[in-house]
């Protein structure tokens, strides 16, 4: 399948493809190999791989890929999780435009070019998961975690927390610094702090596959509860904390003396 023309980069300046990579040894090679073709090469764009500190041997095959292929790799020995190798990643990509990816195969890499179609309408474009190709606690994990986000912030989106979408640079420059209350989703709360501050956002439906490597060490049933409870208690702290700032940004009115 071959990207439409409308979509392409004109100069190949202006897009970074970032995707952070934790313990993909066994299918990252495949998957950076679908995006290369199907976004990077069109597109002219610039591909940043972000490493988190993987101990299944991840560094190394992408090491291995970036003298195979014209790709930025940053590495960490530490574990920082996605939360922070999303954010360092974000804050090293300087293209006006960046398109992040979650590396694990379940997006469609050829999905990319309806998202990038809908860039001149929005300066945050997220793809929005049509079926979700998950475990079945996790669907529900994801839509009760929606559910209280919708009810304390008034977000209106549907996948919020969608690790697919294209986002202006100066939106990130607005949105990144105050991203700090959920650990376990960062891209929930950067949608729902974009959205407050009145960034343009749109949702484009995307496919859904299953993971590559079928699983997730961040779900693991012995983590669920501690999850969940910090979940709740960083979307209670985002609430207060948006509040707030809503009540200092609104004028207080002057006021009238006695008998004026």
């Amino acid at each position: 399948m071959n990207p439409p023309s409308y979509g392409r980069s004109p100069d190949g300046s202006d897009l970074t493809l970032l995707l952070p990579v934790y313990n993909e040894a066994e299918s990252i090679s495949a998957v950076i190999g679908e995006f290369e073709r199907t976004v990077v090469t069109p597109s002219g764009g610039r591909l940043l791989v972000c490493e988190d500190g993987s101990t299944d041997g991840s560094r190394a095959v992408l090491e291995r890929l970036a003298r195979q292929l014209p790709m930025e790799l940053v590495t960490s020995p530490d574990r920082k999780g996605y939360a922070g190798a999303a954010h360092d990643g974000l804050a090293q990509a300087s293209t006006p435009w960046v398109f992040f990816a979650d590396s694990d195969g379940q997006y469609d890499p050829h999905d990319f070019w309806k998202i990038w179609a809908a860039r001149n309408e929005y300066d945050m474009v997220i793809g929005c998961k049509t079926r979700r190709e998950e475990r079945y606690y996790r669907v529900v994990l994801s839509k009760g975690f929606h559910l209280l986000a919708k009810a304390f912030t008034t977000v209106p989106f549907r996948d919020i927390d969608c690790g697919f979408r294209l986002i202006r640079r100066d939106v990130i420059e607005r949105v990144l610094p105050d991203v700090k209350s959920l650990r376990y989703s960062f891209w929930a709360e950067f949608s729902i702090i974009a959205y407050r501050k009145g960034i343009r956002i749109g949702e484009v439906p995307v496919s859904h596959r299953a993971s590559l490597r079928g699983g997730t060490s961040i779900y693991s049933w012995n983590k669920i509860p501690k999850i969940l409870i910090l979940q709740v208690i960083g979307l209670l702290r985002l609430a207060r904390r948006l509040n707030r700032e809503k009540r200092a940004e609104t004028p207080v009115p002057p006021r009238v003396a006695a008998g004026s």
